[in-house]
């Protein structure tokens, strides 16, 4: 299975700029993410289309599964 973490900010210009991380940890929480996040946000660390990031969207680990063909 493949688990990516998916994180969308809000940037000034209306947008929204998405970063994704493959194999997060297991068991990271909300609060240990929206940290970070916020944190990127507070270093301006986050720049799209010359548009900084303003605050969190969302975050969350989606999971896949390939399953070959017989």
């Amino acid at each position: 299975m493949k688990r990516v973490l998916k994180m969308n900010f809000a940037v000034e210009s209306g947008k929204t700029c998405a970063l994704s991380l493959e194999d997060p940890k297991t068991g990271l929480t909300k609060t240990e993410v929206d940290d970070v996040m916020t944190e990127m946000i507070e270093d301006r660390a986050i720049l799209y289309n010359n548009s900084e990031a303003t605050k969190i969207k969302d975050a969350y680990i989606y999971e896949t599964n390939t399953v070959a063909l017989a």
